[in-house]
């Protein structure tokens, strides 16, 4: 473990240890907040965690990952129920957000709208007025679903003795369902219908809060009035999350739960509540891991991992290995599809030169700008192509798109119409990359070390560099010479043997291990 790491977990525990006695209705709320996404977003504590004497400051010191998990591994196994309820007449539930990314054709093809519903966190029922959903009152957004490495401005906090207030929600016991067109003809339910009134017990817990921040008044963390804001506006959400989810699945039958992560403060408390009463759950691998920060700790009954990567890494930090099955992933499922888009199509709507091949860059917003500039520069000084620019988030053409003549925007093109119009891909260290090689092309990866770095695209060999020229010269043998095009196929096989065995589709699996866990 590297310093960070190492101060980061130990932190984070530190955290739990401290709050624990927080409790909510069995629940010792610490476990249930999202520390990372306020220690994410504040440049000064991240600045600190990156040195080693901070260790000095924290009461506990995690060695080892697995030292971590093993402590959210002991709080799920005190909720969970003795024996699993096998409720096959049950619904099936996705927890929907911007996580799941499900395709229209896996939901057709292997979710029978009779016996699977849609959850989403707001919204209004058929012939029903939307309402907010019961959050806390703050001048913050409290617990955020994700995490993100941007450093945000900093806001005015709330004082101590302000007390965050619950707005007052009615919970309607008989929910309206209507179809949605996002997911076939899927029932949807939304958790702002089973909202109550939580605005005293709230206030309860925030007082006992405020008493324990107080006698932490020289902590190094506790004592910011940012720290204090959030905890107490996490107390509120989170709770608030509790009871929504409780009275959901006491109003509706469920047989298993499917969610994006359990990183989201929802998808977390659903969870756990499910536990309770011996509902499984799977979690979902939302994109390759990349830094171990996304994805510890590990809490649902099953973790559906991309393949053996996933599976070793996690028994590795920890987990246990029958919550883990290699699933993929469905939206992964579209790379069999056969795309409408030709590459004549292809070639004309975005300018390119019929007679040249053409390379994808992946890249995210001018981050690496100079890099990717190199690359550019690198590749075109020996071999002509047609260079396209992916650039996530955004759908606006890259700067790089201006500099050279050669290099165009993929504009509204999503990935899977764009492989199998191109001849290879190079992308930073993210999904896009297994995706490519699923759809069978070569891929090279400009990597890059970052904090929790896990590495994953190591066994590359080659088609892996941290220097943009040097990957730049790769791409180019590879284009160039016929040996280099067999060592990027062979390496591309034996990655995916690992990393990405399927031999069916991820949504043929995921049913199959549903149907095993609720009969």
């Amino acid at each position: 473990m590297d310093t960070f790491v190492k101060n980061y977990w130990s932190l984070y525990l530190d955290f739990l240890k401290d709050f624990e006695k927080l409790n909510y209705k069995g629940f010792s709320l610490p476990y249930l907040c999202h520390l990372p996404s306020f220690i994410i977003n504040r440049e000064p504590i991240w600045e600190e965690l990156q040195d080693a004497k901070f260790a000095r400051k924290l009461k506990n010191q995690v060695n080892d990952q697995s030292e971590f998990q093993e402590v959210f591994n002991k709080f799920v196994y005190s909720h969970k129920k003795k024996a699993s309820v096998k409720n096959k007449d049950g619904k099936v539930v996705l927890h929907v957000d911007k996580l799941l990314r499900f395709p229209q054709d896996t939901v057709t093809d292997y979710f029978d709208p009779s016996n699977t519903i849609q959850l989403f966190s707001t919204g209004k029922s058929k012939g029903q007025k939307a309402k907010p959903p019961a959050a806390a009152v703050s001048k913050t957004k409290g617990n955020k679903p994700e995490s993100t490495t941007k450093i945000k401005k900093k806001k005015k906090a709330v004082p101590l003795s302000n007390t965050i207030i619950i707005k007052k929600e009615n919970v309607k016991r008989k929910n309206v369902v209507r179809p949605n067109k996002i997911m076939n003809k899927l029932p949807v339910y939304y958790f702002n219908n089973y909202a109550t009134n939580t605005e005293k017990v709230v206030s309860q817990v925030q007082n006992q809060a405020k008493v324990m921040i107080k006698a932490y008044k020289n902590h190094h963390l506790y004592k910011h009035n940012q720290f204090q804001e959030w905890l107490l506006n996490n107390i509120a959400t989170v709770i608030n999350q509790i009871e929504m989810s409780i009275n959901f699945l006491n109003d509706v039958s469920v047989s298993c739960i499917v969610v994006s992560t359990t990183h989201s403060y929802k998808s977390r408390v659903l969870a756990l509540v499910a536990a309770k009463k011996g509902i499984p759950t799977i979690c979902m691998q939302h994109g390759i891991i990349s830094s171990e920060l996304g994805y510890i700790p590990k809490i649902a009954t099953i973790d559906a991992v991309y393949g053996n990567f996933e599976r070793d890494w996690f028994k590795k930090i920890g987990s246990p290995g029958k919550s883990l099955e290699i699933i993929g992933h469905p939206r992964f499922d579209q790379v069999y599809k056969r795309s409408v888009i030709t590459r004549d199509k292809f070639n004309r709507t975005l300018g390119l030169n019929p007679n040249r091949q053409t390379l994808m860059i992946v890249v995210r917003g001018d981050k690496d700008n100079n890099s990717w500039r190199s690359l550019i520069k690198t590749i075109s000084k020996k071999v002509n192509l047609n260079i396209v620019i992916k650039n996530y988030p955004s759908k606006k053409p890259h700067a790089l798109t201006k500099e050279f003549p050669f290099v165009y925007s993929t504009q509204g093109y999503n990935i899977y119409d764009i492989f199998p119009n191109v001849d290879a891909v190079v992308a930073y260290s993210s999904t896009v990359g297994l995706e490519a090689m699923l759809a069978k092309k070569p891929v090279f990866i400009l990597e890059e070390t970052f904090v929790g770095y896990t590495g994953y695209y190591t066994s590359l060999g080659n088609l892996v560099q941290s220097d943009a020229r040097k990957l730049g010269d790769e791409v180019r043998k590879y284009f160039t010479d016929v040996q280099s095009r067999s060592y990027a196929e062979n390496k591309r096989n034996k990655f995916l043997r690992y990393a990405y065995p399927s031999s069916t589709k991820s949504g043929e699996r995921l049913k199959n291990l549903i149907n095993r866990l609720i009969s």
